[in-house]
């Protein structure tokens, strides 16, 4: 029962519950870590790392996160947070995400950089945005089209 009831706390992870004989239950939980912020029908909630989303009426948050716009599925931003991830590209500089209907990633980074991401083969695209890093330097304000295969345009802005 206890375990049910806590379960409804969406800010809470890794709930444990011990029973200690004769008359003690002992309640461990941690709150979840807030990575990002979203709107839905023009109310906030913040995206825990626990794949949640909780209402900003029951969080104080100070942390500077980042912003994702758009009717996207949590499961989606997780997906795209781990190839971020596993191409050596530091999220915390990126400030908001944009989820399309199309199912494709705008990231907008805390430089002016954007880069437009496909819908599909995200690893082959970012695989190929590393190539060309490591050969040209990128300036700020610049928009990096990832969307059509084996291609990359630059846009300066």
């Amino acid at each position: 029962k206890i375990l049910n009831i806590l379960s409804n706390y969406n800010y809470l992870e890794n709930i444990n519950i011990q029973k200690k004989f004769p008359s003690t239950i002992i309640i461990n939980a941690k709150k979840t870590e807030l990575i990002a912020v979203t709107y839905i029908d023009q109310k906030k909630y913040f995206i825990g790392r626990n794949r949640e989303l909780i209402s900003n009426d029951i969080i104080n948050n100070k942390k500077k996160l980042p912003i994702i716009f758009g009717k996207f599925p949590i499961s989606e931003y997780f997906i795209l947070k781990k190839i971020i991830s596993e191409h050596n590209i530091n999220d915390e500089n990126i400030f908001k995400f944009y989820y399309h209907k199309n199912k494709r990633w705008d990231l907008y980074f805390d430089n002016g950089i954007i880069i437009k991401l496909p819908s599909k083969n995200v690893d082959q695209a970012l695989n190929y945005f590393n190539q060309f890093v490591i050969t040209n330097k990128i300036n700020p304000n610049t928009v990096i089209d990832l969307r059509i295969p084996k291609r990359l345009i630059l846009q300066n802005g």
